[in-house]
């Protein structure tokens, strides 16, 4: 007994072509589809770290205005002390002022500004996610400007360290009152005097004092008072392209 198959009629080209267009079609609408996936996912990266970054602004000017307000206090006692201790009679009043500017004027605060979106931005690639060029300049302009600060911090760190060392000779940490509960001097004792009176020791110690001072000055707080503005510039440019408060 013969099985008869059926034969299939030959498709026609213009089958193959509307498959083929299907296909190519579907693939497409894949891609694409795939590609606003991957741009929307960027794009809300891209959100998060700017609103992170904001957040981090924020505090970075917070921190600067107290950083400068600090080297601002350090410069009025270590001028007050250059003027005391460049006079060759000192009240015992005076050198009370003296023996308590020696504690305030010699301290290292620095500043401690936000690091944490900067480091995903550098670590992650996240910088490429930034499509606004404006904005990306800004960022690197205070990334650099940062580093030049935390630098120049070390300098007068290092001043005040040379400068401290020396006010051993000269200073009798025997003279402060209740310095051993850790909460800083509350006074001077009455017989108060300096451990040396050697004009040359003492002179050499206010010029010290003098290099502290024009560093912070002239350097430092410039440097805090152009970060501080470099960082509202930056906080309300992102502010007024993300949309975001």
């Amino acid at each position: 007994m013969e099985v008869h198959h059926k034969h299939h009629a030959p498709k026609k080209w213009s089958e193959y072509l509307t498959e083929f267009f299907m296909l190519f079609a579907a693939v497409t609408l894949g891609f694409f589809a795939e590609n606003q996936r991957e741009h929307y996912i960027e794009r809300h990266r891209e959100e998060e770290y700017m609103q992170s970054l904001l957040e981090d602004l924020v505090k970075d000017t917070l921190e600067l205005s107290t950083a400068t307000k600090y080297i601002d206090r350090q410069i009025a006692f270590i001028d007050t002390s250059i003027s005391l201790l460049r006079n060759p009679r000192l009240s015992t009043e005076d050198l009370k002022r003296v023996y308590l500017f020696n504690l305030s004027s010699l301290g290292n605060r620095g500043s401690e500004l936000s690091t944490r979106t900067s480091a995903q931005l550098k670590n992650a690639g996240g910088m490429r996610l930034v499509k606004s060029h404006e904005i990306g300049n800004l960022i690197t302009d205070y990334w650099q400007r940062h580093e030049f600060l935390q630098r120049y911090e070390d300098i007068v760190g290092d001043l005040k360290l040379k400068a401290r060392d020396q006010s051993y000779r000269i200073f009798d940490q025997e003279y402060y009152l209740n310095i051993e509960d850790g909460a800083g001097p509350r006074g001077v004792k009455e017989d108060v005097k300096l451990l040396t009176t050697d004009k040359l020791t003492i002179i050499e110690y206010a010029n010290r004092l003098s290099h502290i001072k024009n560093s912070m000055l002239n350097v430092q707080r410039k440097i805090y008072t152009l970060q501080y503005t470099n960082a509202i510039k930056l906080l309300e440019k992102i502010r007024e392209v993300y949309h975001l408060d």
